[in-house]
C-alpha cells in the first residue's frame, strides 16, 4: 500500500458511511466505461479500506461487462486526482494492535491493494488514468496499475512517490512498475527522495503518455480514447515510450540492461541517500535493496518482496514511522492554520523591497523573484547592491545546474531584482522586508527613515534573529504594520519562517505575512517577542554547550558527530561555520543580556569575535 499522508476533512473526522457511493460508474453508447472518484466530504480523494472494497466491487462489474472497450479513471475534485492512501488506518494498527498482530494486520491491507491494482492492470479492456491535479503514493500507483496515463499541464498537477519521507516505500506497485515504465535511473530518484514530476516533466521521462492542456481536456482525451483503440494507434503510443536519441540508449545499455551498470546506479543511489541521511533513515535503503532484487524480474515476485519489505519497515522500525508521520500532519496543520483570526482579507503582495542586500537580503530577494514577485534590493553603495545580485544569482546557478530551471527561466526571474541605492521604487512595494545589520540602534533609525518612503499602507518587516519587535516599532508613526518575519539561511533551503508581532503589530498583519509566507512556499510559525524568539532560544544553549564540551578538551569532530547522531543535521562548529561565527556570538551576546548566565557562551568565543575584527 502506497501511503501519502491525507488529512481527514470530514465533518468531525468522520468516517464516511458504508453506503456512500465513492466511484461512479457510467458506461455510455460508444461503450466507454467512465468512473469517476469523489469521495464524499472531503476535497481530497483518499483510499481507505472502504474505497479499496469499493474499487473492487466496481473492477469485478467492469471486468464481467465484456462490451466494455475501454476505462476511463478520472476525479471530480478540482486539482486533485487521488492524494493517496488515508495513512491513519495504518496508524491505529500501529498504535492499537496487540504487537503479535501488527505484522499480519498490515499484511492484510498491503496484500488487498496489490491485488485491487493487479484486477485493474489485468482487466479485459485497455484503462485510461486521467491525471489533472495531485497524483500523490498510492494514486500514482493505481495510475500506474492502469495501460495508460494522460496529464494536463495545469500547475497544480504533480505526480510523485512521497513514501520514504514517511519512513515507508511504496507498497501498491510503485518499485516494481515505475522503473519498468521510466527506467531505473529516472524512477529512483521520485522513489527514493519522494521527488515530484510536473505534468510536463512526467510527459518528457514517459510517466504518462499525452500531456493535454486543461482548457482542451475533453477533445482532446477523446481524441487519445479513439487513438488507443486502434491497432495502428496503441502502437504508437507504446513504441513513444521507448528510449529515445544515442545518448538515452547509451544510458539504458549500460546502467540498466546488465548487472554491472545496475550495480554501479545502485552503489551510487545508496551512498547519496547515506550521504543525505546519515543513514537515520531505513526506507530509501530498504528500496533500493528491494530494486536490486526485483528489476528486470518476475512481477508477481516482485510485489511480493515489496509487501515483505513495506511490513517489515512498519513493524520493525514502527517508531521511526509514527515520528515521520505525525512530523507531517503537524507540518500539513500548519500549512492550512491561519494562526489568526480576523475579518479581513490578508493585504496581497504583487511587488516587494528588501532593505538590505548582503547574504541574508539576497537570499530573500532571489525568494520573492523565484516566485515571480518583482523584488528592489537597497543598500547604501553599489558594491553592496551587487553582492545581493551575486546571493540570488549562486542560488540560481545551483538550480540550473540541477536542471529545476532552464536559462531562459533563471533569466526570466533574474529580471524581477533591481537594486537602489536610496529609496526610487520603494513607493510601489506591497511589503519592505529589512535584512540590515543586527544592532537595536541602526534599525531604529533605518526603519524610522524607510518609513518616510513607502506608501501609508506598506507592510514592514525586521528579519531580525534575536532583537525585540516591540521596541524596534516603538520609533514608528505606524507600529501596527511592523513584524518581525524570521528566515533561516540559506534562505532556499530552510523552510521555516519565524513570524514576530510586537506589542502594537495588528492582528491584520500577522494575518497578512502568514500568508505571504505561505506564497513563498515556506513554513510559518507565529511566536512571542522575546530574546531569540522559538529556534534561537533552543539553539544557542546547545550551541554554547558544544563549545564547553571543546573548551574542555573534548575533540570538536566528535562532538559534530555526536549532535549528528542525535539527529540533527550538522553539529554546532558546521552552523557557526555556515552562519558566521560573529554572528553566532552576537545572537548569543542578546540571549545571555536576556537570560542570564545559561546562555552564556564560553570566553574563548569573544576572543576569537574580537581578535577577527
Amino acid at each position: 500500500m502506497s501511503l501519502q499522508v491525507v488529512q481527514n476533512d470530514t465533518p468531525n473526522g468522520q468516517v464516511i458511511s458504508p453506503t456512500e457511493k465513492v466511484f461512479h460508474l457510467e458506461v455510455d453508447e460508444s461503450k466507454i466505461a467512465w468512473l469517476t472518484f469523489d469521495y464524499p466530504g472531503e476535497k481530497v480523494n483518499k483510499f481507505s479500506a472502504h474505497v479499496m472494497n469499493e474499487l473492487n466491487t466496481v473492477l469485478d462489474e467492469i471486468s464481467a461487462n465484456k462490451s466494455i472497450r475501454c476505462l476511463v479513471v478520472k476525479s471530480a475534485k478540482k486539482g486533485i486526482f487521488i492524494a493517496g492512501a488515508d495513512v491513519k488506518e495504518i496508524m491505529d494498527i500501529l498504535q492499537d494492535a496487540e504487537a503479535a498482530e501488527i505484522s499480519s494486520m498490515i499484511k492484510k491491507v498491503i496484500t488487498n491493494g496489490v491485488a485491487t491494482f493487479n484486477k485493474l492492470e489485468g482487466l479485459h479492456c485497455p484503462s485510461i488514468a486521467v491525471i489533472d491535479g495531485a497524483c500523490m503514493g498510492g494514486g500514482l500507483e493505481m495510475a500506474l496499475a492502469c495501460t495508460y496515463r494522460v496529464a494536463t499541464d495545469d500547475a497544480k498537477t504533480s505526480l510523485a512517490l512521497p513514501e520514504v519521507n514517511l519512513g515507508i516505500i511504496p507498497g501498491w506497485g510503485g518499485t516494481q512498475r515505475l522503473p519498468r515504465l521510466v527506467g531505473l535511473v529516472q524512477a529512483l530518484p521520485m522513489i527514493l527522495a519522494g521527488k515530484k514530476m510536473n505534468g510536463k516533466k512526467a510527459f518528457k521521462m514517459k510517466l504518462v503518455d499525452s500531456l493535454i492542456p486543461r482548457e482542451f481536456m475533453d477533445d482532446r482525451l477523446n481524441d487519445f480514447i479513439q487513438k488507443i483503440l486502434t491497432r495502428e494507434g496503441e502502437k504508437k503510443v507504446k513504441l513513444a515510450r521507448e528510449p529515445k536519441g544515442f545518448a538515452v540508449k547509451v544510458q539504458k545499455a549500460l546502467f540498466e540492461n546488465n548487472p554491472i551498470g545496475r550495480n554501479i546506479v545502485f552503489n551510487k543511489a545508496e551512498s547519496g541517500v547515506i550521504k543525505k541521511t546519515s543513514g537515520k533513515y531505513p526506507a530509501p535503503l530498504a528500496a533500493i535493496d528491494v530494486l536490486k532484487s526485483t528489476y528486470n524480474g518476475n512481477l508477481k515476485a516482485g510485489l511480493a518482496k515489496e509487501t515483505e519489505t513495506f511490513v517489515s519497515l512498519t513493524t520493525r522500525h514502527t517508531d521511526i514511522c509514527k515520528n515521520l508521520v505525525n512530523l507531517f500532519f503537524t507540518m500539513e496543520g500548519l500549512k492550512k492554520d491561519s494562526q489568526v483570526v480576523v475579518d479581513n482579507e490578508p493585504k496581497k503582495v504583487d511587488v516587494a523591497g528588501v532593505l538590505g542586500a548582503g547574504v541574508m537580503g539576497g537570499g530573500i530577494g532571489w525568494l520573492f523573484s523565484y516566485k515571480d514577485i518583482p523584488v528592489r534590493m537597497k543598500d547604501i553603495t553599489w558594491d553592496a547592491v551587487a553582492k545581493g545580485y551575486e546571493a540570488a544569482n549562486d542560488v540560481y546557478k545551483q538550480l540550473k545546474k540541477i536542471r529545476r530551471l532552464n536559462t531562459g527561466q533563471v533569466n526570466l526571474k533574474m529580471h524581477k531584482i533591481t537594486g537602489t541605492v536610496d529609496y526610487s521604487g520603494f513607493k510601489n512595494a506591497d511589503i519592505i522586508v529589512e535584512a540590515i545589520v543586527e544592532n537595536m540602534d541602526v534599525k531604529k533609525a533605518v526603519l524610522k527613515e524607510l518609513e518616510e518612503h513607502v506608501s501609508p499602507d506598506t507592510l514592514i518587516a525586521s528579519n531580525t534573529s534575536a532583537l525585540s519587535i516591540t521596541e524596534m516599532q516603538s520609533v514608528m508613526k505606524h507600529p501596527e504594520r511592523f513584524v518581525g518575519m524570521h528566515f533561516f539561511n540559506p534562505v532556499n533551503k530552510m523552510p521555516l519562517v519565524e513570524i514576530i508581532p510586537g506589542k502594537q503589530t495588528s492582528p491584520e498583519t500577522v494575518k497578512s505575512l502568514v500568508e505571504i509566507t505561505k506564497k513563498l512556499g515556506k513554513t510559518a510559525i507565529v511566536v512571542g517577542d522575546c530574546a531569540g524568539f522559538l529556534v534561537n532560544r533552543i539553539l544557542i544553549p546547545s550551541m554554547n554547550e558544544g563549545l564547553s564540551m571543546l573548551e574542555e578538551g573534548i575533540d570538536m569532530d566528535r562532538i559534530d558527530r555526536a549532535i549528528k547522531h542525535f539527529g540533527m543535521p550538522m553539529g554546532p562548529f558546521v552552523l557557526a561555520d555556515e552562519v558566521g561565527i560573529d554572528v553566532a556570538y552576537k545572537v548569543a551576546k542578546i540571549l545571555e543580556e536576556a537570560y542570564g548566565d545559561r546562555m552564556t557562551a564560553p570566553k574563548f568565543i569573544a576572543e576569537m569575535v574580537d581578535k577577527q575584527l
